[in-house]
């Protein structure tokens, strides 16, 4: 039987147990799993042929979490894993993924115990990142001491890239953070994503750009030109690719009225 009959098979058999189950009472005993939770990747990506890590670089299993009738986590719970696409090989049993040697592409990954199913989770398979760059220009931010919504810059983005034998190509859904060195606080400046909440880390497109954006803080400024230096961070198992830390400079003025 060829992997994807083996699949829907396994996911047949799924859905007649989940059915049955719902048709039941209840089990109230403290081992027995009644919801289950798989909501996030140790990492959004895959290199290919590489195994699953998280964001220090480590190899990583998946992780679902199984609840009893008191919503008690089953520390113990046998959970089992899937994949529903081939690009990926998964130990049901330990969670470990291994990728495929196929990039630019994905599979959904499903988590199960008994008649339980998760909803499945996307888990690109990516090239190699190797270097990231700077993506586009970076525009002066001219603010103002007494409207705060002029004190948003524009975008400080960043390329995450493979560099191969034919050329580069971007690498997707690959976590790129972003920190202050030049003010290494908050006190004149934050890191923020387009809807100006706080956030130091952004994901690459399919055109393997992340970016953020810096909120002024003018009452924390010690000259009225100044510059903000962010730093962008790209690691691929644990190591900085070339060109990270990338060093991006904003230069800050008063806005002429």
């Amino acid at each position: 039987m060829s992997r994807g009959r083996s699949v829907l098979a396994a996911l047949a058999a799924l859905a007649a147990l989940a059915m049955s189950v719902a048709c039941s009472d209840v089990d109230t005993a403290p081992n027995v799993a009644t919801s289950i939770e798989f909501d996030r990747l140790p990492f959004p990506a895959v290199v290919v042929s590489d195994t699953l890590r998280d964001t220090s670089g480590i190899a990583t299993p998946l992780r679902a979490i199984v609840y009893n009738f008191e919503n008690d986590e089953i520390l113990d719970a046998a959970v089992r894993y899937i994949a529903l696409d081939p690009v990926v090989t998964i130990d049901a049993a330990t969670g470990y993924v291994v990728a495929g040697p196929v990039p630019d592409t994905s599979a959904r990954i499903i988590a199960f115990i008994g008649g339980l199913q998760s909803a499945p989770l996307r888990l690109s398979v990516v090239r190699r990142p190797d270097s990231v760059a700077r993506s586009g220009t970076i525009d002066t931010l001219r603010y103002s001491v007494i409207d705060s919504t002029q004190n948003l810059s524009s975008e400080l983005a960043v390329i995450v890239l493979h560099r191969g034998a034919t050329g580069t190509s971007p690498v997707r859904d690959w976590i790129v953070t972003f920190g202050l060195q030049t003010p290494a606080d908050s006190v004149r400046a934050r890191i923020v994503n387009e809807a100006g909440r706080a956030s130091g880390t952004d994901t690459t497109a399919t055109t393997g750009i992340a970016s953020r954006r810096v909120r002024l803080l003018p009452a924390g400024l010690t000259t009225a030109r100044d510059s903000i230096v962010v730093l962008a961070r790209v690691r691929y198992r644990g190591s900085h690719v070339a060109g990270s830390p990338l060093r991006l400079v904003l230069p800050v003025q008063p806005r002429v009225p």
